[in-house]
C-alpha cells in the first residue's frame, strides 16, 4: 500500500510514500505521518491511500503521529480552498491548519483555562439586555435556529454591550448542542473575556493561543475534536478549532489588522470565518466601534445584515473629546501640553484615574549625529534604531539587532550625538517628573514580554493600584475601567501619514478606540488628543465619534483611487542580499507579469519599486503591487511560478495584505 503525503514545502505537488506492513492498519487519510525528504524528516499529511504507484524507488513512512484522523473533510476542503485563494501548497495549508507541532503528551497537566480561572476575581454576569441588545439577539437568534449561514455586523460604540449579544447567542448555541468560536484580535484580551465566558458557560471553555505549551494545544484540541467543550476562545489561529457541529462564529473588533496572517500562508481570519461559517450553516457575528470599510460596505450592499448599538450601556456617555494643535501648547513640557497637565491634575485630584497612551515603545525613536546629521541605522535593516533608556541600548524593532549607546558618531568620529522623538519610556519618565507622588505603570511590549504581565497589569489597575496607565496600542481595546475619566493621546500623528493607503483609516480607528477607554461609568469622562494636524477629517471624526462622517469621506478617496474595497491587491516582495541581482530580477518579473496582464488588462502594475522598508534583516527588498480583479491576479501569480528564480533570490505574493510597507 502508498500514502499520497501533501508536505509543509512551497512545492505545488504531493509524494508518494510506501506504507511498512507493521503501520497498515493504521495509515488513513486525514493522519499525520513522519517522513523521510531528502537529508530531512518531515511532518507530512495523508491525503489519500494507493494500491499501486508509478514512481521508483519509493521511500518508507518513518512513523506515525497520530492513530486516527486528525483532519476531517471539512479541513480538506478548507485546506484547499486556503491553498487556492493565498498561492500556496496544500501541505503549507494543512500546517497552518493543524500545526506539527501540535503533537499528544502523557502529562497529566491541568487545563490552562483552569489555571487562570483560578487567579482571577469571580464576576457576576448581568443578563439584563436594552432594547437595542434584544433586538440585535432576536435577529441573531433567527438565524442559529433556521440552522442557516449569515453574516452580522454588529456596528456597536464603545462600552455599548457588544459582549452581552456574543454571549446571548453563544447561550443558544450551546442550548443546540452545538459549538462556537470567538476570536480575538490579540492573545492579551483572553484574561478579561475567560473570566466572562467561564462564569456564564462553566467547564464549556477552551482557550487556543501560541502562548500555550504543546500539551495544553493538545489537550484543548482533543477537547473540542470530542466534544467536551463547546467553545473555543483565542486569536486568529482559533478559528481552525476542530469543532464537528459549529454554528456559531464570533470575530471581536474585526477591524484588527492582527486578523491578518503575515507568514505564508497569509490567510485573512475573517475570510476564512466566513467559508468555515458558510460550510457549516453558521451564523458569523462581526462585532467592531470602527468596522473596516470593506466590512461596512458589505453591510451596506446588503451582503451582511447590518445590527446597531448606538448608545452606551448604563449611565456612561461618550466622553467629549478636546483637540490640541501641539505646535504652540507647550510651555511646562516638552511631550505634556498644557490642557493635558491641567487635565492630568483634576483627575488626580479628584482620585479617579487616566489612561496615556502613545503607539510607540522605546525612550526616543531616533538617534542622530548633530555634527555630520547621521541617524544612527540598523545594519541589517533600513530602519532607525531606538533608544531604550532602561537597558542604555539602541534596538531595532524589526530583527531585535542592538548595541551600546555610541560614544562617538561612526561617520564623523563627533561626540555630539543626540536623541530624538518620543516613545513611551520617555513619556514615562516625563509624568513622573510632574507627578512624583501618583503612581504610574506603563504596558508595552518590552514590559509585557513576561507571561502574565498584561493579566497583572489589568488587575492592579482595576483595583486601582495605580493612578495613570501609559501605553501602546494594547491598551487601546478591551480595557473596561470605571474610575478612567481621561484618556491623553500624546501624538495621534504617529500613524497618520504613513506611505499605506489604510493611514487615515487605521488612526481613526485607534483614536476612537483608546477614546473609548475613557467615561464609561457615572463619572463621565474626557479625551485630549495632542496632533500638529488638528484639522484633518480623520481627527475631527474621531473627535465627534462620528464613525459614517468618516466612512463616507473615506470610502470616496478609496472609489477615486481604486484601491480596496473597489479592487484587491497583491503584494509581491522579493528579497535577497545581493542588491544588483535583485533589482535585475525584480525588472524580470515585473515584465513577465506585464506580458500577462497584456492579454487581459483586468489589474495594475505599480513597481517594482524598492518597498518602503528597503532592507530587513538583512535583505534587500523590491516590491510590485498587483490592483485589479483578485482571480486575474492570482492567475497572473501562479503564471510567474515558471519563471527560474535564481539562488539567493526570495518571492513571496501576500494576497490582500494589510502591511503594503
Amino acid at each position: 500500500m502508498y500514502a499520497e503525503v501533501a508536505l509543509p514545502l512551497p512545492l505545488d505537488k504531493t509524494f508518494h510514500y510506501s506504507v511498512p506492513e507493521n503501520l497498515n492498519a493504521i495509515v488513513k487519510r486525514g493522519i499525520r505521518v513522519n517522513v523521510p525528504f531528502g537529508n530531512k524528516k518531515l511532518i507530512g499529511y495523508v491525503v489519500s491511500l494507493l494500491k499501486e504507484s508509478n514512481i521508483s524507488k519509493i521511500k518508507d513512512i518513518s512513523s506515525v503521529v497520530d492513530t486516527e484522523s486528525v483532519l476531517t473533510d471539512e479541513m480538506f476542503y478548507l485546506a484547499e480552498w486556503i491553498a487556492k485563494n493565498y498561492i500556496c501548497s496544500l501541505g503549507e495549508a494543512f500546517a497552518v491548519i493543524m500545526s506539527p507541532a501540535l503533537s499528544s503528551s502523557k502529562r497529566n497537566l491541568k487545563s490552562i483555562e483552569e489555571n487562570i480561572k483560578e487567579k482571577l476575581l469571580p464576576v457576576k454576569v448581568s443578563h439584563k439586555l436594552s432594547d437595542s441588545q434584544k433586538s440585535a439577539v432576536t435577529e441573531i437568534v433567527k438565524s442559529i435556529n433556521k440552522k442557516e449561514f449569515n453574516t452580522f455586523l454588529l456596528h456597536g460604540i464603545t462600552s455599548s454591550g457588544k459582549t452581552e449579544v456574543y454571549l446571548s447567542a453563544i447561550e443558544e448555541i450551546i442550548k443546540q448542542q452545538r459549538s462556537a468560536i470567538f476570536l480575538l484580535p490579540e492573545i492579551s484580551l483572553t484574561p478579561h473575556f475567560i473570566r466572562l465566558i467561564q462564569d456564564r458557560f462553566p467547564q464549556q471553555l477552551g482557550v487556543w493561543h501560541s502562548g500555550l505549551s504543546k500539551s495544553e494545544k493538545y489537550r484543548t484540541w482533543e477537547n473540542a475534536k470530542k466534544g467536551r467543550i463547546k467553545i473555543i476562545l483565542g486569536p486568529r489561529s482559533a478559528i481552525f478549532a476542530p469543532f464537528g457541529n459549529l454554528g456559531l462564529i464570533i470575530m471581536d473588533e474585526e477591524h484588527e489588522p492582527t486578523y491578518k496572517q503575515e507568514q505564508k500562508p497569509t490567510y485573512h481570519a475573517r475570510d476564512v470565518a466566513l467559508e468555515r461559517a458558510r460550510a457549516n450553516n453558521a451564523v458569523l457575528i462581526l462585532g467592531s466601534a470602527t468596522p473596516s470599510l470593506e466590512t461596512y460596505l458589505e453591510a451596506k450592499n446588503k451582503k451582511y445584515r447590518l445590527l446597531e448599538l448606538k448608545e452606551r450601556i448604563g449611565s456612561g456617555i461618550l466622553p467629549p473629546v478636546e483637540i490640541v494643535d501641539s505646535k504652540n501648547q507647550y510651555k511646562r513640557s516638552k511631550i505634556l501640553s498644557e490642557p493635558l497637565i491641567e487635565a492630568l491634575n483634576k483627575t488626580l485630584a479628584r482620585r479617579e484615574q487616566a489612561i496615556i497612551f502613545l503607539n510607540r515603545r522605546g525612550f526616543a525613536p531616533g538617534v542622530m549625529c548633530q555634527n555630520c546629521a547621521q541617524v544612527l541605522k540598523c545594519p541589517n535593516c533600513s530602519i532607525s534604531l531606538v533608544y531604550h533608556y532602561d537597558a542604555e541600548k539602541l534596538k531595532c524593532h524589526y530583527c531585535n539587532y542592538s548595541s551600546v549607546f555610541p560614544k562617538k558618531c561612526p561617520s564623523c568620529n563627533s561626540s555630539e550625538i543626540y536623541v530624538f522623538g518620543v516613545g513611551t519610556q520617555k513619556v514615562e519618565q516625563e509624568l513622573k517628573k510632574f507627578y512624583p507622588q501618583g503612581k504610574i505603570i506603563r504596558l508595552d511590549r518590552d514590559t509585557a514580554a513576561k507571561k502574565g504581565v498584561y493579566q497583572k497589569v489589568y488587575e492592579d489597575f482595576k483595583k486601582e493600584n495605580f493612578d495613570i496607565l501609559l501605553g501602546t496600542q494594547m491598551i487601546a481595546k478591551g480595557f473596561d475601567f470605571p474610575r478612567v475619566t481621561l484618556v491623553g493621546v500624546i501624538d495621534a500623528d504617529t500613524s497618520l501619514y504613513f506611505p499605506d493607503f489604510r493611514s487615515a483609516e487605521r488612526t481613526f480607528q485607534l483614536l476612537t478606540q483608546v477614546a473609548g477607554r475613557s467615561g464609561r461609568s457615572y463619572l463621565g469622562g474626557e479625551v485630549i488628543i495632542q496632533t500638529r494636524h488638528p484639522q484633518h477629517y480623520a481627527l475631527q471624526n474621531a473627535k465627534n465619534h462620528d464613525f459614517i462622517s468618516f466612512y463616507e469621506k473615506e470610502i470616496e478617496y478609496r472609489k477615486e483611487m481604486y484601491y480596496p474595497p473597489f479592487s484587491r491587491l497583491a503584494n509581491i516582495i522579493i528579497r535577497s542580499k545581493n542588491e544588483l541581482r535583485l533589482i535585475e530580477f525584480a525588472e524580470k518579473f515585473a515584465a513577465e507579469l506585464k506580458r500577462f496582464n497584456d492579454k487581459t488588462n483586468l489589474f495594475s502594475i505599480l513597481g517594482p519599486t524598492p518597498a518602503s522598508r528597503t532592507k530587513l534583516h538583512g535583505m534587500f527588498r523590491w516590491q510590485i503591487l498587483l490592483k485589479g480583479e483578485k482571480s486575474a491576479i492570482i492567475q497572473a501569480i501562479l503564471e510567474t511560478k515558471k519563471i527560474q528564480v535564481p539562488s539567493g533570490i526570495l518571492v513571496t505574493a501576500d494576497i490582500d495584505p494589510y502591511d503594503i510597507l
